[in-house]
């Protein structure tokens, strides 16, 4: 894995304690042919490209984790930059299955009779770029068809553990700041996932 020159800020990582079988969620951020995930914080300096990234969870329901992702750039110049976002469960059962749908754009996380939705929304607009795989290759090098380029390798679905990932391109002007949001919505079954995420997004109090 290629890590950028950064330096992670001295804080308690502000993650709750989750139930196993909660999908943990993990940020990240790809520029310049180099990627890093927030693994056990929720803010990173990032030196080198003079960028500040900022994880803020807001508690909207009980079956709804919702994350506000904020990239500000520090520098004189325009950065080109993917926002990432990795989602799997903290268990390793055999019994997960995990899925992107083309259709409607969405990931969906299977584990015992739960149902997780993973979405995100930057500019009104949800998700275009994701992937599945199996957990062992989440956090290498594996998930890339082209680092260089940023390009996730697409695979629509995997049984046992795995994980999801997706990736928003966006460009951030010189001092200026971009904000993803990116949610978890737990249920029994589809219809009860797209009908709670519909009312989220009518919700006049979430800026998205």
């Amino acid at each position: 894995m290629i890590n950028l020159t950064e330096q992670q800020k001295s804080k308690p990582n502000s993650k709750p304690h989750m139930p196993i079988d909660t999908l943990q969620f993990v940020p990240g951020i790809w520029v310049n042919g180099k990627y890093i995930w927030l693994q056990n914080c929720m803010e990173k300096v990032i030196y080198d490209e003079e960028l500040i990234m900022k994880v803020k969870q807001e508690h909207i329901h009980s079956k709804i984790r919702l994350f506000s992702i904020y990239v500000s750039n520090h520098s004189n110049q325009p950065k080109e930059i993917k926002i990432l976002a990795m989602n799997h469960f903290l268990n390793v059962g055999q019994d997960h299955f995990t899925f992107v749908s083309p259709t409607d754009r969405h990931i969906f996380h299977h584990a015992d009779k739960k149902v997780f939705l993973v979405n995100a929304q930057f500019n009104l607009s949800g998700i275009k770029e994701y992937t599945t795989m199996p957990l062992w290759n989440a956090y290498t090098d594996h998930i890339w068809s082209s680092l260089q380029r940023g390009n996730l390798k697409y695979q629509p679905m995997v049984k046992g553990p795995s994980a999801s990932i997706f990736a928003i391109k966006t460009s951030i002007a010189p001092h200026q700041t971009n904000k993803t949001i990116t949610y978890t919505i737990s249920g029994s079954n589809k219809k009860e996932l797209i009908s709670m995420e519909q009312a989220l997004l009518k919700n006049t109090s979430i800026s998205l």
